[in-house]
C-alpha cells in the first residue's frame, strides 16, 4: 500500500519533498496535488518509470503527459529548440495556468511526445515547483482511470491506485477549477489547443507586446 505523507501545498515541509523526491528518483510514481486536482507523477526523463505511470492510470499512449518543471532554467532538459519568440511567453506568463507546446528533445519517452512536441508548465503553486526542483520535471496526469472523474482527496487516490503507486502526498481536499489553458509555440504565432483559466487573448497580447519586430 501506498505511503502517505501529510504535506502543505504552498508552503511545503522540505522532508516531504525530499521523500517525494526519493521515490520519483527511484523511478517510481508519486501522486500529490496539484494547483487544481491530484495527479499521479513520474520523473519525465526515466522513460521506465513514465510507462509505469500510464500502466498504473491505465492510460494508452496516444496522449502525451504534461510535464512540469520547477524553473524555467529546467526546461533545456526537455526541448532545446525553444525559439526567441516562444521564451517572451515563458518569461512574461510563467509560472502559472499556462501550458506550452515546444518542440520535444531527441530521447524523451514516446508517451510525453505527442507529434513531436512536448507539452510544458511552470505551476503556481509551491509544492509541484519544490519537487521538481528536487527530483527534476516530471509528467504529471490525473488521478484517475480513464473516462472517470479526476480524484480530489488523498483517500480516494490511495482507493483507487495505492496498490500501484509508492507515495502520496496528502494536501486535503483540491477544488477541481479551470484547467491551465495549452498554447502550441512551436510555429509563427501561437496555436490555442485548450481554453483553460488564463485567457488567450493575455497569451496573444503577451506575444504582441514581446515581440515587435
Amino acid at each position: 500500500m501506498a505511503e502517505i505523507i501529510p504535506v502543505r501545498p504552498d508552503a511545503p515541509d522540505e522532508t516531504a519533498v525530499r521523500r517525494a523526491a526519493e521515490v520519483l528518483l527511484r523511478g517510481e510514481t508519486v501522486a500529490l496535488p496539484t494547483d487544481t486536482i491530484y495527479g499521479l507523477c513520474a520523473r519525465a526523463e526515466d522513460s521506465a518509470a513514465v510507462e509505469a505511470l500510464y500502466a498504473a492510470k491505465g492510460r494508452g499512449a496516444e496522449k502525451g503527459a504534461p510535464v512540469l518543471v520547477g524553473g524555467a532554467d529546467q526546461l533545456a532538459l526537455l526541448s532545446d529548440q525553444i525559439s526567441r519568440k516562444a521564451q517572451t511567453l515563458i518569461d512574461a506568463l510563467w509560472p502559472g495556468p499556462l501550458t506550452l507546446i515546444l518542440p520535444a528533445r531527441a530521447g524523451l519517452s514516446p508517451f510525453l511526445c505527442e507529434g513531436g512536441g512536448v507539452a510544458v508548465r511552470l505551476p503556481a503553486q509551491a509544492l509541484c515547483r519544490a519537487v521538481a526542483r528536487a527530483a527534476g520535471p516530471f509528467a504529471a496526469t490525473s488521478a484517475n482511470r480513464p473516462g472517470e472523474p479526476p480524484l480530489q482527496d488523498a483517500a480516494a487516490v490511495a482507493d483507487a491506485f495505492g496498490e500501484e503507486i509508492a507515495l502520496i502526498l496528502d494536501g486535503g481536499s483540491r477544488k477541481s477549477g479551470a484547467p491551465s489553458t495549452v498554447v502550441d509555440v512551436r510555429g509563427a504565432s501561437p496555436e490555442l489547443v485548450r481554453e483553460g483559466s488564463l485567457p488567450f487573448e493575455r497569451v496573444q497580447g503577451a506575444w504582441r507586446e514581446n515581440n515587435r519586430d
